[in-house]
């Protein structure tokens, strides 16, 4: 009866800890979910004060460029240079017909870790698109949504790729205004792309459009360097 007592105070024992144990676990990976939530809800609010940030500079820049409009109005040649540079910059939106370009992951599963970078988009891939399209006459180029000019970074940040520092959500799409769809296709990049999606199943799909937007830059234009303009020659009877 004494060993019989004896271990059935040893399970009940064992029991107890088990259970103690049990709810330690359950109690840990609460507060690990509950972190991890509350991290994604900080990372999703500061990413939309920054997208809101960034809508609040393209406003004001437009204000500004109005008002340089304005008082350059007396004359035309100040008033076209000063949008040729904007332009030129990507301070300003555009549209215009061009292409779009849409890439995505395969669907296929991955059983290693070669499958799954085969069957991955990479940042490489969407700067070999964006490079073959301003070969092909690319005027303004964006990828979801951003805008790039000559100092966007394209890169991998992890798992994630970045445009102007600002983390992508697959699928990419690409637009890219005024350039020639026969250029494009005849690239060795869009070659590439056809032969991956026969061999891997990566989503690749190309169209021309009447009609793209492609906003305004909304980064921070920094001058790093800069020379005096020509000037401008004399007109008969001027000063």
């Amino acid at each position: 009866m004494r060993i019989r007592a004896s271990l059935a105070a040893v399970l009940a024992l064992v029991g107890f800890l088990t259970l103690v144990a049990s709810n330690g676990v359950k109690q840990a990976k609460r507060g690990a979910e509950s972190r991890r939530a509350g991290l994604v809800r900080l990372i999703h609010a500061r990413q939309d004060e920054v997208d809101s940030l960034g809508k609040q500079l393209v406003r004001l820049r437009t204000d500004v460029a109005t008002a340089r409009r304005r008082l350059s109005a007396s004359s035309a040649d100040e008033a076209r240079r000063l949008h040729d540079v904007q332009t030129w910059a990507g301070a300003t939106r555009m549209a215009g017909p061009g292409l779009e370009i849409r890439l995505a992951d395969s669907r296929r599963p991955a059983k290693t870790e070669a499958d799954r970078e085969s069957l991955s988009v990479h940042d490489v891939d969407l700067q070999l698109v964006v490079n073959a399209l301003w070969a092909a006459g690319a005027e303004a180029v964006a990828v979801n949504g951003q805008r790039l000019v000559s100092t966007s970074p394209i890169r991998a940040a992890g798992e994630t790729i970045t445009v102007n520092f600002r983390p992508l959500v697959p699928p990419y799409k690409v637009e890219a205004i005024g350039a020639d769809r026969r250029k494009f296709s005849g690239s060795v990049v869009a070659q590439h792309f056809r032969q991956w999606v026969a061999d891997y199943g990566l989503g690749f799909s190309l169209r021309s459009k009447k009609k793209i937007v492609v906003p305004a830059y909304a980064g921070t234009l920094q001058l790093s360097s800069a020379r005096p303009a020509d000037p401008a020659p004399a007109t008969p009877g001027g000063r």
